[in-house]
């Protein structure tokens, strides 16, 4: 199994760290030391030293899953938040027209923004209609006139604290993201560190072990060997209303050579090959249904899943992203 990004760091090193262990045994005992000229470390490297390495790169692996986690929780919260104040723009809007539509105050209407605007953009009409209404109220008051409120006796107070929530709880979602980058370029900072290690691996052990060895026969693979890459799987799926699930359903690639499947998802509607977390493993001729809340935990959450099909010589081919929102 070689390594193809990131979620196959976790899958190949630690075969490379019982091939090491056992060369360790077929060299009497004698540990097999690589350089750090050569690895480029700050000391030589043994197998404990990559064992140590691998244990925090499992580490910053769970960091960068978690922040996925938190950018898709906060990114839920901001979602709902903007449904809120889109519906009571309009509302405001309606009741303008309605009521003070030839006033200088109905003439300046802001146009109400796409869910899916910029942050500038989204909040900028929004922060235009919280002015207005309160200057509306103020010319309502000159007139001895109550305050205008909406369907419900919504009034201008909820609503200025409302868009003063949305920006902090937008404050949040920019950190969370950011923070999620940050725990990205740590985890690979860690795979650049240990990559050369594998490789220089790889030149040494037919250095210190007879060529058609065990050791030599059995030396893991960094890059897929030559071969055919697999056809892709199909994967289809929704959100469960009454299990409260997302539920995907697989359909096997044609292709005999394929040993196993990984279902892996992505936070958000865009899916990233390199941002991927392993959501489940199942071996060849078994059921492809997958039930999960992975990065659906909060209503308004939104997760990219694909079916992998691998083969026992390191290809892998992915269906078709499969995007999953989960309702407010």
């Amino acid at each position: 199994m070689p390594i193809q990004g990131p979620t196959s760091y976790f899958t190949v090193v630690p075969i490379f760290i019982n091939h090491w262990k056992d060369a360790n045994t077929a060299n009497g005992g004698v540990a097999i030391t690589l350089s750090k000229e050569e690895t480029g470390t700050a000391t030589d490297t043994t197998v404990a030293n990559l064992e140590a390495l691998f244990a925090s790169l499992e580490l910053l692996r769970n960091n960068v899953e978690n922040a996925a986690q938190n950018v898709g929780i906060q990114s839920a919260v901001v979602t709902g938040m903007k449904q809120f104040m889109l519906a009571k723009m309009n509302d405001f809007n309606k009741k303008m027209r309605a009521d003070y539509a030839s006033s200088p105050y109905g003439r300046n209407l802001s146009d109400v923004p796409q869910i899916s605007a910029g942050r500038d953009a989204f909040m900028r009409p929004l922060r235009d209609t919280n002015r207005l209404w309160e200057k509306v109220n103020q010319w309502l008051a000159s007139q001895g006139k109550p305050a205008l409120k909406l369907i419900g006796d919504y009034e201008w107070g909820p609503f200025n604290s409302a868009l003063d929530a949305l920006r902090v709880a937008w404050n949040d979602w920019e950190e969370q993201e950011q923070n999620w980058s940050l725990d990205i370029q740590k985890r690979n900072d860690m795979q650049d560190v240990i990559y050369p290690i594998l490789k220089v691996y790889r030149l040494k052990i037919p250095a210190v072990f007879p060529e058609n060895s065990a050791i030599v026969d059995t030396l893991p693979l960094l890059t897929p060997v030559s071969g055919s890459t697999p056809q892709a799987p199909g994967l289809t799926g929704g959100w469960s209303v009454p299990n409260n699930r997302a539920e995907l359903s697989g359909t096997a690639s044609p292709t005999a050579a394929v040993t196993r499947y990984q279902l892996r998802a992505c936070i958000g509607p865009v899916h990233n090959d390199d941002l991927e977390s392993v959501v489940s493993t199942v071996d060849a001729g078994e059921p492809l249904t997958f039930n999960t809340t992975w990065g659906l935990t909060t209503p308004g959450a939104v997760a990219s899943f694909r079916l992998v099909a691998m083969t026992a010589d390191g290809h892998e081919r992915g269906s078709a992203p499969v995007v999953i929102a989960r309702p407010l």
